[in-house]
């Protein structure tokens, strides 16, 4: 009989070893999908996904909501059509379809956030939803790329301000001396800084500059501009034909507190901005179409401060002879910086159709669909929640 030897014996144990592992990575090569089915909770959860590859496809032609469910903010994949976090799917339920037979496909960055997301949806009564198995991680392993709309406020509110291609002027002293503006009541309630002061008592030749930090001052002179500048809009739009008889009570006539006397005795009174009948017809072809957020009227009919300001501006503008692009452009700079929630939304959305916001058609945004208070509402609720959006400059008061 052979007799083993205690290196024999450990000889054996190693091939048995050996053999071991070389049969266990067979199966698990050969066993692979299975595994991972096995221990994947989405198949346990019943989730239907969808891999980086096929959403590529799907995207072409693209006849779904896409839905970025990630938090913390860290990307997204093109053509997102909204950000709602994972796990307040319930509460932002109004941002999904109409239709709950409609396709809704969710990600996040690794899966798990979308996974759960998914089964909430589910239980919204939806019936054909997925998740991007692996998330933006395997979707950039793939070659996909993601956009970072998490700074697009520096795109939409420069730190530098909008400058614009016109000055102040003599219009301070002019509209202080005439009563427009109450120097001691504006003084009180604004609380200008001293340069600020300056162009209201002594004029000024440096080009306008708007930004976050002097907004208010800039919408407040505006506005006061606004009320006592002759303008068609007062004699030929709807506050001097529909609304004649109520001309003071809204919150741009009877809303201004800052004049000597009542504001309404001020409105429409003074050229204070050389205007010839072409230029007036111009303000108001351009006024037409230029909304804002807190209102659902256009310009041409300035019923609130921003409207009545934004009017002035317009006026401003017309009279520098700029041209139209421009003045669309400047405006709407201007809007980003009494409403930027709602230009950083529009910002999004537009950004993730594949248009920067320096490309935009200004035109089209100021109009009713993207500008008034419906369709800037609208398009918040599209577009959903975002990282860094600063509060807006303020409401339709002084």
């Amino acid at each position: 009989m052979k007799k083993f030897t205690r290196k024999s014996i450990q000889q054996a144990r190693m091939v048995v070893v050996l053999t071991g592992l070389v049969l266990f990575g067979f199966f698990i090569g050969a066993r692979q999908d299975m595994i991972k089915k096995i221990l994947s909770p989405a198949s346990v959860a019943g989730v239907k996904s969808v891999d980086p590859k096929k959403l590529t496809q799907m995207l072409k032609q693209k006849n779904f909501t896409l839905i970025n469910v990630h938090t913390p903010y860290e990307g997204e994949i093109a053509k997102t059509d909204t950000f709602i976090p994972y796990s307040e799917m319930v509460a932002n339920s109004t941002s999904l379809p109409s239709d709950k037979n409609a396709l809704v496909v969710l990600y996040c960055k690794t899966g798990r956030m979308s996974e759960e997301a998914v089964q909430a949806v589910e239980k919204l009564g939806y019936t054909n939803v997925m998740h991007l198995a692996g998330g933006m991680d395997a979707w950039q392993k793939q070659g996909g790329q993601l956009l970072d709309l998490s700074k697009i406020d520096a795109e939409v509110l420069p730190a530098e301000g909008v400058e614009l291609p016109i000055a102040w002027g003599d219009l301070g002293p002019k509209l202080v001396n005439l009563g427009v503006i109450d120097l001691a009541k504006f003084k009180e309630t604004v609380k200008p800084t001293p340069e600020q002061e300056k162009l209201l008592t002594q004029g000024g030749d440096a080009k306008i500059v708007i930004d976050r930090n002097n907004s208010q001052f800039v919408l407040d002179v505006l506005w006061a501009l606004g009320l006592a500048q002759k303008s068609l809009a007062y004699s030929e739009g709807p506050m001097g034909k529909d609304y004649a008889k109520d001309v003071g009570n809204f919150a741009s006539t009877g809303g201004w507190p800052l004049a000597r006397g009542q504001a309404v005795d001020y409105l429409n009174r003074y050229e204070l901005i050389p205007l010839t009948p072409q230029q007036q017809s111009k303000v108001a072809e351009i006024a037409k179409n230029v909304y804002r957020p807190c209102c659902g009227n256009s310009t041409w009919f300035p019923d609130c401060n921003h409207g009545m300001a934004a009017l002035a501006l317009i006026e401003l503008l017309v009279s520098a002879e700029v041209d139209d692009a421009t003045i669309y452009r400047k405006v709407l700079g201007v809007n980003s910086i009494w409403f930027s929630q709602n230009y950083l939304a529009v910002a999004t959305y537009f950004a993730r159709q594949g248009t920067p916001w320096n490309q935009v058609d200004a035109k089209m945004v100021l109009g009713a669909d993207y500008s008034s208070a419906k369709g800037a509402g609208e398009i918040m609720k599209k577009v959903g929640p975002l990282p860094n959006q600063p509060k807006s400059a303020g409401g339709c008061g002084a």
